[in-house]
């Protein structure tokens, strides 16, 4: 076998790659899909989810010593299997790593062409596949008149499944539409509406709305031009840079009485902004504001809160495909009825806790007929304090299974907490409790907590150990546990102040 042959061999089998972090990172960019999941790709002969790609490797960097190569596509970081993710997930993956960055990536086919989900042919009439069609829900509905530095001009909105993505000039239109006939040549693209040199009336406006609409609408509907590099950067609002355009967008959110408000914000706005917004716009009384806060719905069962840094437009976005009014929500975030009970004087957050009293009480299976008859005839007050009763269940956290050191082979748990106790309930791979696998931890024993790469780690010694013991959790939400463990600790730090005798 001959060297070429040997180099042809090397570049289909997946590569792990150690990235030593410097002081200007870690040498390299990333490009890839903006949503999750999408449709299977053949890499040398193998089906892969659509995989984010090494655009750019520094020179003499440590992604360059460490033998990454643009193109490259990642199926792995840290342990973290990235199949179908999207680029603001892998880029936070590799955001919170520590020194050492572990990479798992394969070099990309030459020949590469799409497969359909359920089918194993190849397409054998052309090497790019138009043929593969989806409906991406994105519209132009309005357009807004901007004016930085001196310069007035109009930008185009684009909305995803009625979302503010972006706001685009037509210059930028036109620069995408050169971009992608040099990119697929044989593909027939719409024509952009006409440049016209002198100032549009209102109806000529529209007019290039509605045909930007068009040309956008048939480019998105067309999967790999939508999951191209250029469409993906037209439409990405990158918040860690100034954007081109300024401009405000809205977003929903939804309220524990299950209303929603939209309020406008900038696109780079934090969770802490976003939220100083809403409190303000729905008037929280002041003393209640630390005991709420934002939450994404992750699904039906599970909503993570929002870190203070996070930037709540762009989980909207990204989750305009599967959300459905909104995928963000305001919750009350405290775990002690005592320190609950002081905010019921407060109608608004009063109101609040009592329907999110309702929900808690409403996944409750075994509740007696005279239970539930009882329910029916309390005043807010009454249900709330009837709900504290509960107190298994009662501002409870559960989270989703992850792998656990713990257990044999890493196999899985479920924790839960409570202002109580913490306790890890052993599972199943697919969530199904074991019986009498339970582990529980008091407050008072557990010594230290932290974060380290894609694991929550926590150390606690019981009255009969002599050392410490650490539990290592791998989980995507390891900063919520990290937030949970700080509300619940500082609550029971407040309350043993309280219950002390004045001096």
């Amino acid at each position: 076998m001959n060297s070429l042959e040997n180099s042809q061999i090397s570049k289909q089998i997946p590569r792990n790659i150690i990235i030593k972090k410097t002081n200007d990172g870690f040498g390299f960019n990333v490009r890839g899909q903006i949503f999750e999941g999408g449709q299977v790709k053949a890499i040398h002969g193998t089906l892969y989810g659509p995989l984010q790609q090494i655009s750019a490797v520094s020179s003499q960097s440590s992604a360059e010593k460490a033998g990454l190569h643009i193109g490259d596509k990642i199926l792995q970081v840290n342990g973290v299997d990235v199949e179908g993710a999207s680029h603001k997930q892998v880029v936070d993956l590799i955001k919170n790593c520590n020194d050492d960055l572990h990479l798992i990536v394969i070099a990309s086919a030459s020949n590469e062409r799409h497969y359909d989900t359920y089918s194993t042919e190849e397409s054998s009439e052309s090497s790019i596949d138009y043929t593969d069609r989806r409906s991406l829900a994105i519209s132009i509905p309005d357009y807004s008149l901007l004016e930085t530095n001196d310069e007035k001009f109009y930008v185009f909105n684009i909305h995803i499944a009625g979302r503010h993505l972006c706001s685009r000039r037509y210059r930028e239109f036109a620069s995408l539409h050169q971009q992608l006939k040099h990119e697929f040549p044989d593909f027939p693209f719409n024509r952009l509406p006409k440049k016209w040199p002198f100032k549009l009336s209102d109806q000529q406006l529209d007019a290039r709305r509605r045909g930007l609409e068009q040309y956008l609408d048939k480019i998105c509907s067309v999967r790999v031009i939508s999951d191209c590099d250029l469409v993906q950067e037209f439409l990405s609002a990158d918040i860690y840079q100034d954007d081109s355009i300024s401009i405000d967008v809205e977003i929903k959110i939804k309220l524990p009485d299950r209303s929603i408000k939209m309020i406008k914000i900038k696109r780079s706005s934090t969770a802490d902004q976003v939220y100083e917004m809403i409190v303000e716009k729905i008037g929280l009384s002041e003393q209640c504001i630390p005991n709420f806060y934002l939450f994404e719905i992750v699904d039906y069962t599970f909503e993570r809160k929002l870190h203070s840094d996070e930037y709540p437009h762009q989980i909207y976005i990204q989750n305009c495909c599967t959300a459905t009014a909104t995928c963000l929500c305001l919750h009350k975030f405290i775990f002690s009825p005592i320190l609950e009970n002081q905010l019921l004087k407060y109608p608004l957050a009063r109101h609040y806790l009592y329907r999110e009293a309702i929900d808690q009480l409403s996944r409750l299976e075994n509740l007696t007929i005279d239970q539930r008859s009882a329910l029916k005839t309390f005043n807010e007050i009454e249900y709330i304090k009837y709900a504290q009763t509960f107190t298994d269940i009662y501002n409870t956290i559960t989270f989703p299974l992850c792998p656990c050191n713990s257990r044999k082979n890493n196999g899985c748990v479920i924790v839960s907490l409570n202002s109580t106790r913490l306790r890890l309930h052993a599972c199943s791979d697919n969530g199904k409790l074991e019986e009498n696998q339970i582990a529980d931890f008091d407050w008072i024993i557990i010594e230290r907590y932290y974060l380290e790469d894609q694991y929550f780690i926590f150390e606690y010694k019981r009255s009969t150990m002599k050392i410490a013991k650490s539990i290592k959790l791998q989980t995507l939400f390891g900063q919520f546990m990290y937030d949970c463990f700080e509300c619940i600790l500082r609550e029971l730090q407040l309350m043993n102040n309280m219950n002390k005798p004045d001096e």
